[in-house]
């Protein structure tokens, strides 16, 4: 018998940038808002649900260390991608998001989704 996994939480399609253009587009017209390990772009979208992108540059660390911090932001976004419905959001890590514990992280990433919900004009 073979088990499927479930994947209502799952980092699908739907919810990630996937192109170079896409990249481009909200790092050239969106608004940045900077916390301590993680700076967020954000720009305004026509599709309905939101849609991330993780940036984690060869600064923040070696491929372990950068596919760690891209899991852990992976797994913290996961829970809140309906929350920042109809915008395409850029997510770029800090150099010193490498020596960011998980609980760091997801405060630095709730403290920053709360101002761009303040910041845009969006009714949530």
């Amino acid at each position: 018998m073979k088990i499927t996994p479930n994947r209502t939480f799952g980092w699908g399609k739907a919810v990630r940038l996937r192109k170079h253009a896409q990249y481009c587009r909200v790092q050239s017209k969106g608004r940045r808002v900077g916390g301590k390990f993680l700076l967020f772009i954000f720009t305004p979208s026509s599709l309905v649900n939101a849609r991330f992108g993780l940036t984690v540059s060869k600064r923040v660390g070696n491929a372990v260390t950068r596919n760690k911090v891209k899991r852990r932001l992976r797994e913290i976004l996961r829970h809140h991608k309906n929350i920042l419905s109809g915008l395409d959001v850029v997510v770029i890590a800090k150099n010193n998001a490498a020596s960011a514990s998980f609980v760091s992280l997801k405060q630095d990433v709730t403290e920053l989704l709360e101002r761009v919900l303040r910041s845009c004009s969006c009714p949530h």
